[in-house]
């Protein structure tokens, strides 16, 4: 009887110390939680050799004949058709290019403050344009605005030191947070990273309070370089093993609203 219980509260202090752990690693229990909303939609595209595509193309013709056409996605997917059918699809070995993005915020209903982005982690962020991923963005959440309405301004780049014990856990490779600024209707500033690691499948779990500390880590970076009042919200895109063809399923992407003393709030 002695044995038996002992077991009982064995398991239940187990039971127990998981349900905290959880709590804290996982859920991040501690951040506080915003009455602000969000949409969003992201989108990383994959590079691929010229060379090795026009083989593809040459090989794709000799199996399917001359009226084989054969297109490329941004995620490395090759698309094989003749006369309109499609008659093959394959993959070629990608590199990771780029993140295109937009961030939609404000209280639940009026949707406005709008943050799109374009940011390649190797290197400094190029502005918000017009671009084709981002029409296509603009149309899966179904919205439409002007894109002079929003610029990226100050960049900042993160470095192993940066990050500390974090970058090894993560195996961190590189990553950029860029302060977009919105001109439009509901005016506001936020402040996006891209970050690429290559520590899945362990870290998934926790993406939010990775996000969290990396966020935390661009704020101080930009307030060290940008004097200007700090941003009213930031972003944070994980990229796990971005060389993957199908990376786009891996992304994890985190909203918090900056508060005024300096605290993030999550936004769901």
């Amino acid at each position: 009887m002695r044995l038996r219980w002992k077991l009982t509260l064995a398991a239940g202090v187990v039971a127990a110390l998981a349900a905290v752990a959880y709590a804290e690693l996982v859920a991040d229990i501690r951040t506080p939680r915003s009455s602000l909303a969000k949409k969003q939609a992201i989108e990383a595209s994959l590079s691929v050799r010229t060379a090795d595509f026009q083989r593809a193309q040459e090989d794709m013709k000799r199996k399917w004949g001359p009226r084989a056409q054969t297109s490329i996605a941004a995620s490395g997917v090759l698309t094989t058709t003749v006369d309109g059918k499609v008659v093959q699809q394959s993959s070629l070995p990608a590199q990771f290019y780029d993140v295109s993005g937009i961030f939609v915020v404000g209280p639940p209903g009026q949707l406005e403050s709008t943050f799109p982005f374009h940011i390649d982690p190797h290197k400094h962020a190029d502005e918000a344009d017009s671009s084709e991923p981002l029409t296509a963005l603009k149309k899966r959440l179904g919205i439409e605005f002007n894109d002079d309405d929003a610029a990226a301004d100050t960049c900042v780049a993160l470095s192993p030191s940066d990050l500390g014990r974090l970058s090894s856990l993560l195996r961190f490779e590189t990553g950029t947070f860029c302060v977009v600024y919105w001109r439009g209707a509901a005016s506001a500033s936020m402040l996006i990273g891209v970050v690429l690691v290559h520590g899945d499948p362990w870290m998934r779990p926790f993406s939010e309070r990775i996000c969290r500390s990396l966020i935390s880590i661009g704020l101080r970076r930009v307030a060290g370089v940008d004097h200007t009042p700090p941003p009213d919200y930031a972003g944070c895109v994980l990229v796990d093993r971005p060389d993957r063809s199908e990376v786009d399923k891996m992304l994890r992407a985190h909203v918090y609203e900056v508060r005024r003393d300096s605290t993030l709030a999550l936004i769901k």
